[in-house]
C-alpha cells in the first residue's frame, strides 16, 4: 500500500493510537479521532478519502461504541469498519459484527496478522466499489432560498416532476423541506400518509419494500417525502440521521430534489446542502431577495459547506421581468455565481395549479414557466459535476411575435 492512504482511528487511548499507527506504519498514515461524533468522522471520512476506519469497543460503552458503527457502516456501506479492543471476549466480538464491522483486531495479535487483516479489508473494499460503480449512487439537487414562501417549492415540484417526465425508467424523489411545510402534497391533493420524520424513525428498516408502500406517490410516479406541518420532532434530528438517510436515499432514488426554501442557515440546512451534487440558489428580482440570499450565500461559504464556490452552485431568478432592473446577468455577478436560469410569473398558471390539485405539467404544458422548468430539468441532466450551463430564456407568445416584427 502507498504512504497516501489514511485510516483513522477512533479512540482516546493514547496507546491504542500508538500501536496501530506502529503496526501500520508502512501501510499509509494513520490519524487519531478522540471523538464518536459521527458528523465529524463522516466529514473526515471524505476529507481524506480513508480507506477504512478503526473503532474502539470499550466493555463499559459497549451499546454506545456499537450504535456509532451501525450509523457509520449505514452512512458508508462500502467503508472497511473494523474494530478493536485491548481485552476482546466473545460477546464484544458478536456486538461488533452485529454493528457491521467487517473484523475485530486487538494489540495481543501479530503485526503482521493485523497488517494482512487491514490488506485484505481494503482490498474487498475496492472490488466492491468497483462493482457497485461510481454512476450508481444517485445524484441529489438542492433548491436553497433565504426566504419562506411557496415559490420555492413550486419550482422544487416542478423541476422533480420534470426529471420524471424526462426518465420515466427511474425512481425520482422530491424531498420538501421547505418552508411552509408539505406545500407540494397540498398543490397536488395528496395525503401525508408518511413524512420525513417517519423516515428518520424508520432509518434502520428503509429499504425498497418501505419506499414503495410508504412513500406518498404522484400519479407520474414521483415519490414525495415532505416535512410534517406540525414538525414538533424535527428539532431531535442530528446530523448523523441525516447523513445516513441521504446516503440510503441516494442508494434509491437515480435523481433526488431537495427543496430547502426558507429553512434558516442552521447545521441542517449545512448537512443537507453539503450532500448535495449541485445547489441552486432560488431568488426573486428584488433588492431583499437578493439581500437576503445573498447574506445565506456568504454563511454557507462562512461554514465550508461542500461545492460552495467550487462551481456547483448556481442562480434562478423567479418572477423575472426583463425590462426591470437589476438584470439576471447583474444579480448573478453580485452573487459571484454562474446564472442557470429565469421564472416568467405566470401568475394566472401558478395561481390555477395551486388550487387545481394538477401540476403546471397538465393544467399549462406550454406556459412560459413550465417549458423554462424543462429546459432546467434537461441542463441537470448532463454528466456529474459538469459545469451548469446558461439555459437558454423562454419568453411568451406576445414578446416572440414582437421581436419577429422587429426583426422583419
Amino acid at each position: 500500500m502507498s504512504a497516501l492512504n489514511h485510516f483513522l482511528v477512533i479512540t482516546s487511548s493514547k496507546d491504542i493510537t500508538h500501536w496501530v499507527q506502529t503496526t501500520l506504519h508502512d501501510e499509509g498514515e494513520v490519524l487519531q479521532v478522540d471523538s464518536d461524533n459521527l458528523e465529524r468522522v463522516l466529514q473526515l471520512v471524505d476529507a481524506v478519502q480513508a480507506r477504512a476506519v478503526l473503532c474502539e469497543l470499550g466493555s463499559s460503552r459497549l451499546s454506545q461504541d456499537a450504535g456509532f458503527m451501525e450509523g457509520l457502516t449505514a452512512a458508508k456501506p462500502l467503508l472497511p469498519v473494523i474494530a478493536l479492543a485491548e481485552t476482546p471476549d466473545r460477546q464484544s466480538v458478536l456486538t461488533a459484527l452485529r454493528a457491521g464491522a467487517r473484523d475485530f483486531i486487538s494489540p495481543d495479535m501479530r503485526p503482521g496478522e493485523v497488517v494482512s487483516l487491514v490488506r485484505r479489508a481494503v482490498s474487498r473494499e475496492g472490488s466492491e466499489q468497483q462493482r457497485a460503480g461510481a454512476g450508481n449512487e444517485g445524484q441529489m439537487t438542492a433548491v436553497a432560498s433565504a426566504r419562506p414562501g411557496g415559490d420555492a417549492t413550486m419550482f422544487a415540484l416542478h423541476l422533480a416532476l420534470a426529471l420524471r417526465e424526462a426518465q420515466p425508467k427511474h425512481d425520482i424523489l422530491l424531498l420538501d423541506l421547505g418552508v411552509p411545510a408539505g406545500d407540494s402534497l397540498q398543490y397536488l391533493g395528496i395525503e401525508p400518509s408518511y413524512t420525513f420524520v417517519d423516515a428518520i424513525r424508520s432509518l434502520r428498516r428503509l429499504d425498497d419494500t418501505l419506499i414503495n408502500t410508504a412513500f406518498p406517490k404522484h400519479d407520474s410516479g414521483l415519490r414525495i417525502l415532505a416535512m410534517p406541518e406540525d414538525a414538533l420532532d424535527a428539532g431531535r434530528i442530528t446530523s448523523a440521521d441525516l447523513y445516513v438517510l441521504v446516503n440510503v436515499l441516494k442508494r434509491h432514488f437515480h435523481q433526488i430534489v431537495v427543496n430547502l426554501g426558507g429553512v434558516p442557515a442552521s447545521e441542517f440546512l449545512y448537512v443537507l446542502l453539503g450532500r448535495a451534487d449541485r445547489t441552486l440558489m432560488f431568488v426573486e428580482q428584488s433588492v431583499p431577495s437578493c439581500k437576503q440570499n445573498r447574506n445565506l450565500l456568504q454563511k454557507l461559504r462562512d461554514n465550508k459547506v461542500d461545492k460552495v464556490g467550487a462551481g456547483q452552485v448556481s442562480l434562478i431568478v423567479d418572477r423575472y421581468l426583463s425590462s426591470v432592473p437589476p438584470d439576471a446577468e447583474t444579480i448573478a455577478k453580485g452573487f459571484g455565481i454562474p446564472l442557470l436560469s429565469t421564472l416568467p410569473s405566470s401568475g394566472m398558471a401558478r395561481l390555477t395549479m395551486m388550487n387545481s390539485g394538477e401540476s403546471l405539467f397538465t393544467s399549462a404544458p406550454r406556459d412560459p414557466y413550465t417549458v423554462a422548468v424543462r429546459k432546467i430539468a434537461q441542463e441537470l441532466q448532463r454528466e456529474p459535476g459538469t459545469p451548469v450551463r446558461a439555459v437558454p430564456q423562454t419568453t411568451g407568445w406576445l414578446a416572440s411575435l414582437s421581436n419577429r416584427l422587429k426583426a422583419g
